[in-house]
This record gives C-alpha cells, sequence and structure tokens, in this order.
C-alpha cells in the first residue's frame, strides 16, 4: 500500500493527477485523463443534526480507475458487493489500482500496489 497526501501529485497507471480532488472530479464528470477512467464510490460522513446535515460535506471515498467506462463500471459493481469497513473503507487489491481516501486534507489516500493482489 502506498500513502500519499492529499494534495499530492498521485500516478495511477502512468498518469498524473493533482491531488485525490482532481480524482474525484474526473470521477463525478466520468471524464478520463490521458485514457484513464476513474469511478467513485463514496459514503457521506455521518450527520447528528440538522446543522450537520447543511453544512457537512466530507466523504469517505473509494476510487477504482480502468482504461473503459465499462471496466470502471464493473469494478464499481464489484464494489458495491463488498462489505465496508471502518470509514467506509472498502480497498481490495484485486480491483488494483484502487483508492481510498478519508475525507480530511490531512488524511493520507492509499493506493493499492501489485503486490498486494
Amino acid at each position: 500500500m502506498k500513502r500519499f497526501k492529499s494534495n499530492e501529485t498521485i500516478v495511477v497507471m502512468g498518469v498524473s493527477f493533482n491531488g485525490v480532488k482532481e480524482m474525484i472530479e474526473h470521477a463525478r464528470k466520468r471524464m478520463p485523463k490521458h485514457g484513464v477512467f476513474v469511478g467513485e464510490d463514496s459514503e457521506r460522513y455521518p450527520c447528528f443534526d440538522s446543522s450537520d446535515s447543511l453544512y457537512e460535506n466530507r466523504y469517505f471515498t473509494n476510487l477504482v480507475f480502468g482504461k473503459s467506462q465499462e471496466e470502471v463500471d464493473e469494478k464499481l459493481h464489484i464494489l458495491a458487493q463488498v462489505t465496508r469497513y471502518a470509514n467506509y473503507n472498502k480497498l481490495r487489491g484485486e480491483l488494483h489500482p484502487m483508492a481510498y481516501w478519508e475525507g480530511e486534507t490531512y488524511h493520507d489516500v492509499l493506493l493499492t500496489e501489485m503486490s498486494d493482489e
């Protein structure tokens, strides 16, 4: 498992992303970056009252990558079947490359490595 700062350049499948927020942006727009597609499976932080619901905009985020939107969609389908762990962490070596981020700038981004398979 590799660790990156949330705003650090992260290279996935030979493509450099300027931090995890750029990865999430590509996933939400379903827009590849230099041929690498990104998929997002996320869950909003818990809200405990109406004030939380109004202002909470953080998410626990799992990201998968592929050479086509179909490959990403298949990985997301598999990921939907995975039992979640603490803080919605669904990292799976068999879905490599895959990333997980807890949603705060001080949290590291975790990225699977080939040896995690």
